[in-house]
This record gives C-alpha cells, structure tokens and sequence, in this order.
C-alpha cells in the first residue's frame, strides 16, 4: 500500500510540460476548426477530408489523454492516447502543407500559419508523451512528485505570460496582414494580384494617382465635405448636449430615447427618404446635401458622447461663475468650452472619419464627376471589366494616411475624452 503522501503528491502533480501541451493543444483545436471553415470558403473541403479530419481527431484525442486527472494507476491507454493524437497532428498537418505544395494553387501563407503551429505542436507531445511515460503509469516517487508540484509552482506563471504574449503577437499579426497585404500589392507592377520581390517593387501606382488630377479633386471634396460635416456637427451637437445634461425639461428623456432609437436603423434604411427629402428641398448633387445628411446621421452618437462628458463635471462650477456675475453665455463660452476640449476632439474625430469613409448616401446623392468624394473614387478603380488592383491599393494606403495622422495628433485628446466621461461625479 502506497503512503498518504504520496498519493496526495501523485494526484495534483502534472508535469510542465504536459500541461503546456495542454494550452497548445486547445489551440490548435481552435485552429483546425477554424481552417475547416477556411477550407469550405474556399470550396476545397472535398480535397483535404482525411488531413481535417486528423488535425481535429488528433488535437481531441491528445488533448483527452493529457487533460484528465493525474492516473492514480497505470494507464498504458492514455499513453497510447497521447502518442496517437500527436502523431495524427504532426502527420496531418504535413500531409496538408504537402498537397498545398503539390496542388496548382500552391501553399499559401494562411495554410502556413495554420498548419506549422500543429506540426510543431504534434511533434512536441510525442516528445513530452515519451519524457513522462512513468506520469502515465503511475510509477513517480514521492521525491519526483514534490520536486515537480514546486517547479510547476514557480515556473507556470511565467510560462502563462509567455503565452499570453505569443497569443497576442498571433493576434496582432493576423490583425496588421491585411495592412500589409495591401502595402506589398500597392509595390507590386501590374494590375494582377501577385507579389514580387523587393528588387522588383514599384512606385508605378502611386505615381499614377499623384501625377494625374482626380486624387487631388477627389482629395479636396473630401476634405470640404469632411471638415464642413465637422463644423455643422459640432455647432448642433455641442449646445444639444449641454442643454440635455443641464437642463430638465418636457421631452427630455423622450428626445434621448428617440436618438438611442435612430441610431437602431441601418443606413440602408433611410437611404430612400433621405433621397426623397435631398430632392424636394433640390440639395441632390452638392456637397451642402451631402453634409447635411452625415451630420444628421452622426448627431445622436455626438450629442451622447458629449453629454457624459458635461455630466462629469462639477455644476459647483457654474454656480460659482454665477456669483462672480458671469451669464449663461460666458459660462458656457468660457469655462464649459474649454474644459470639454478633450470630448470636442473625440466627437470631431468621429464625425470627421464618419463623413470620411461614407460610400453609400455619396454614391446616391452624387451624380457629377467633379464633385465625388474618396470612396467613390477609389471603387471606380476597382469596378469594371479590368480592374487595376495595384492602383486599388496605392490610392486605399493614400486615403488612410491622413486618418492615420489625425489619430497621432490628437491621441492624447483621444484617451482623455473617451475616460473623462466614463465616471460621473
């Protein structure tokens, strides 16, 4: 009969790396069911059934083996188990990369990032299986397990960070691809899709755009129709939200609610009546239509942003303005006005990226050439019987470097407007 001690040791006790293999295993699982979805977009899921169906079975059956209680007795099954599923994984995502390989298609990046990562996995548990094959059998001492519970102890928390931070690496890298995808395909010569290397790269596309006259008109219109949905927006939005945080009045919680409920509907829906109201007041085809319609559009977001901001300040403040002889235009001139700087940059900055990057009502509401904005000029790249990818992506990397500096100039008011307003009081 084996000792308490033991016994207490034995059942908490895994190894390191068992229970790293663990975490991977999860992961891996989450990446095979992810690229079985891949595959099926791509209508590939009757080529690839048996290397899908070992990269699923084989993270199962591994993770299975390696996830339960520590064995209080010999488990030559779970051994058997474990050696199997990492097996599966590693040979599965093999054979995978080499039929990409083979196929006419070719392995993509995609395929590699889903595939190396249980390859390396698979390998790794056959690896930790055959190091702890006594874990398995129940066979470790007292001595062995203590030393194993206290080095689990000391280094799992540091391998948990390091993890963390290889899953946030991961991420941030499939979230910057597209970015970068794009900035290879502005580079690349030609209208196809392919990349070339960077001896090959080009400014080709870019000296396209900036050599010809439609980016700089398109720019222009923008920046008018941007700037001037700013302005109008801010002049309606910034007294709105006061009076509804200052004041209480009949219809207040109604007015709120009825912006809480616009903002509900999608643009699609009121595409029709905003068309039918441009018409009869004869603003279709202008760019004072056209702001009109994006200030009513972003005015409820801005009139709520702004008014948890005014509710975070301390009406303390106007009341000692008040007894210093200041009126209700001076107080809201010269005190509220300033201190509300931060929630005015984050409100313009979205009113401003919302105007910026709106397709649908410009689309609808403009008819002439000269007067077009950026996003119908650069899907008029896109669009017809030969599309130019290249100069698609040259003028989409143009587009977004002036939101790209308005984020860096007013950052700081950025983190300030959207916390000041987060805590009332």
């Amino acid at each position: 009969m084996r000792p308490l001690s033991i016994d207490l040791a034995s059942r908490w006790y895994t190894p390191l790396t068992l229970l790293l293999s663990k975490w991977l295993l999860w992961v891996c699982l989450i990446q095979a069911v992810l690229y079985v979805g891949l595959i099926w977009m791509r209508a590939e899921l009757g080529e690839y059934p048996t290397v899908l169906s070992m990269l699923v079975l084989g993270s199962l059956l591994a993770l299975h083996a390696v996830s339960t209680r520590p064995p209080q007795t010999a488990q030559p099954q779970r051994y058997v188990e474990a050696l199997i599923g990492g097996v599966m994984l590693s040979a599965g995502a093999m054979w995978g990369y080499l039929a990409h390989a083979a196929s006419e298609r070719g392995v993509l990046l995609i395929d590699m990032w889903f595939l190396f990562p249980s390859m390396l996995t698979g390998g790794a548990v056959v690896w930790f299986t055959f190091s702890h094959r006594t874990w398995f059998y129940a066979e470790h001492d007292l001595e062995r397990s203590e030393a194993g519970l206290a080095d689990v102890r000391t280094k799992w928390p540091r391998w948990v960070q390091l993890m963390k931070q290889v899953l946030m690496v991961h991420l941030a890298a499939f979230a910057l691809l597209p970015p970068f995808w794009v900035v290879l395909l502005s580079l690349s010569p030609g209208n196809g899709l392919n990349f070339v290397g960077p001896g090959e790269w080009s400014l080709e596309h870019y000296r396209f755009h900036l050599g010809g006259d439609n980016f700089f008109l398109w720019l222009r219109n923008s920046i008018l129709v941007a700037v001037g949905t700013t302005l109008l927006g801010l002049f309606i939005a910034f007294p709105a939200a006061y009076g509804f945080s200052r004041y209480r009045f009949r219809g207040r919680n109604v007015g709120l609610f009825a912006f809480l409920v616009v903002q509900m509907f999608p643009g699609a829906l009121i595409l029709v009546p905003y068309f039918l109201v441009m018409k009869g007041f004869g603003l279709l085809d202008s760019w004072f239509g056209l702001m009109l319609a994006y200030t009513v559009t972003a005015l409820p977001l801005c009139v709520w942003m702004m008014k948890g901001f005014f509710d975070s300040i301390p009406k303390e403040l106007e009341e000692a303005a008040i007894v210093d002889g200041c009126s209700q235009l001076q107080i809201f001139t010269r005190i509220m006005f300033p201190l509300s700087l931060p929630a005015v940059a984050v409100t313009a900055l979205f009113s401003f990226l919302a105007a910026w990057n709106e397709f649908l009502l410009a689309l609808t509401f403009l008819s002439t050439d000269s007067k077009y904005t950026l996003p119908i000029g650069v899907t008029s790249v896109a669009t017809g019987q030969s599309p130019q990818w290249g100069a698609f992506a040259a003028i989409s990397i143009l587009v977004s470097i002036p939101v790209v500096l308005l984020f860096i100039v007013f950052q700081r008011y950025l983190v300030d407007g959207m916390t000041a307003g987060s805590v009332k009081g």
